[in-house]
């Protein structure tokens, strides 16, 4: 046994000299026993604390005329030109889906002691258009799906509703146009085998929320599903929003 745990110690060791890995967030070189993101990062994250508290921004904002979510968290804020925009960075674009799962593990972790996934029957990532998953390789979302299924064992669907449109980006994009932008874009194909289930929508990051809310609305309409959502990220600007309690 002393031999096996010397071994591995060795392995990690040769690993680390000649294959050494960086954090995602800072860029420094990790220590043999960190993963993705060194531990001085990982206590500076601008977690948004939220953990699935009631009537929290992240709800208000999907709220609409059809959408009413069940519950809505986000685990971290996203500050424009920081270094917490290079993991986002690295995940959707540098090829790296590994980063993504673990932090779908993170942000489960952090919700499994508040009652947060009672009731999911399904874990539903925002699909990409054939397009773009072409260029990625994998969709972000559905990686940040793999890693929240991993601690919660909830399955994950990746049939039931598609992307039926190529839209442009959301990203300089003001309120009105990003709905304008995502109006119809999503069609579900597998309405019977969801109906009346409760659906938790994943997503690597919410803004306006009009993305999700337009995914939402499809799933509802067609098959009469209840929705949560569950997103890596948020805006730090949704911190200083003001909502009506429409509850």
């Amino acid at each position: 046994m002393k031999f096996r745990i010397r071994l591995r110690q060795v392995l990690q060791s040769l690993r680390s000299t000649f294959l050494p890995r960086f954090c995602c967030v800072c860029g420094k070189r990790l220590r043999s026993n960190e993963e993705h993101t060194c531990v001085q990062c990982l206590l500076k994250l601008p977690l948004t604390r939220i953990k699935g508290q009631r009537n929290n921004i992240i709800e208000r904002i999907m709220w609409d005329d059809v959408v009413m979510t069940q519950r809505a968290n986000s685990y971290l804020y996203y500050y424009p030109q920081t270094n917490t925009c290079n993991l986002f960075f690295d995940f959707k674009y540098h090829n790296r889906p590994d980063i993504a799962v673990a932090y779908g593990k993170l942000m489960a972790e952090d919700l499994m002691d508040t009652g947060f996934f009672d009731g999911i029957d399904l874990l539903v990532p925002i699909p990409l258009s054939k397009r773009r998953f072409k260029q990625r390789g994998y969709n972000q979302s559905e990686r940040l799906a793999y890693g929240v299924s991993l601690v919660t064992g909830i399955p994950i669907d990746t049939k039931s509703v598609i992307r039926a449109a190529d839209n442009p980006t959301q990203t300089h994009l003001q309120t009105y146009e990003r709905q304008e932008n995502v109006k119809d874009i999503f069609r579900v194909v597998n309405a019977v085998d969801i109906r009346g289930k409760h659906l938790l929508l994943i997503d690597d990051m919410i803004t306006t929320g009009s993305t999700l809310k337009a995914c939402a609305r499809s799933l509802i309409l067609a098959a009469g599903v209840k929705v949560s959502v569950l997103t890596l990220g948020t805006s730090a600007k949704n911190k200083l929003r003001v909502f009506p309690d429409l509850r």
